[in-house]
């Protein structure tokens, strides 16, 4: 009985040890792996693009449907460089979280999409004051769409000003998509 009980203890002791995965023994979190691709858009956007972290949400009961960052801007910009930054934003998050391959069997759909993640910008005075009325004052991407607010001068309520998709930010900016990575696309020069 002694030796029953034993073996059906290793048994059980055994069959609950994770997998070893390579050099690795051990396979990250779904948290830790979102957490991973988090950590490393927001150091690289604010080391290339002065583009500050402010927060960070998600959408992963039980796979990964949604991942979502927000920023501080301390810059008075317009449309076209809003639109810029926002797309920068997105591609580099998306890119990230696409070219992680550990992180693929949690997500809802791979490759991920523009749909799947959530940009915010909240623009602001290089003092850090905010905007003026009427000037943009807050660039996002939600669900895949690109908005631009401002504050109506005569309601003091944010309002949208320009709205596009993300497939029409990116036809502005030469920005192509292949196997869920995104680039600018290059100009080949014909020759003669």
């Amino acid at each position: 009985m002694k030796v029953f009980c034993f073996l059906f203890l290793m048994a059980f002791i055994t069959s609950c040890d994770p997998p070893y995965l390579g050099d690795n023994p051990y396979m990250p979190s779904k948290g830790a792996l979102v957490n991973e691709v988090t950590n490393k858009t927001l150091v690289q956007l604010k080391k290339e693009k002065e583009l500050y972290p402010f927060g960070v949400g998600s959408g992963m009961m039980h796979q990964i449907r949604m991942l979502a960052i927000g920023f501080r801007y301390y810059k008075e910009i317009d449309i076209n460089q809003a639109r810029e930054l926002v797309m920068e934003a997105g591609t580099l998050y998306l890119n990230t979280i696409n070219a992680r391959e550990q992180i693929r069997r949690f997500l809802q759909t791979y490759p991920f999409q523009p749909e799947n993640i959530e940009i915010e910008i909240y623009l602001q005075k290089p003092n850090g004051t905010e905007p003026d009325p009427g000037k943009l004052t807050i660039a996002s991407m939600i669900r895949g769409v690109l908005k631009y607010d401002i504050v109506n001068e005569e309601t003091g309520r944010l309002t949208t000003i320009y709205r596009e998709t993300f497939q029409e930010a990116a036809a502005k900016l030469g920005i192509v998509e292949e196997n869920g990575q995104y680039s600018r696309a290059t100009q080949v020069a014909k020759k003669g």
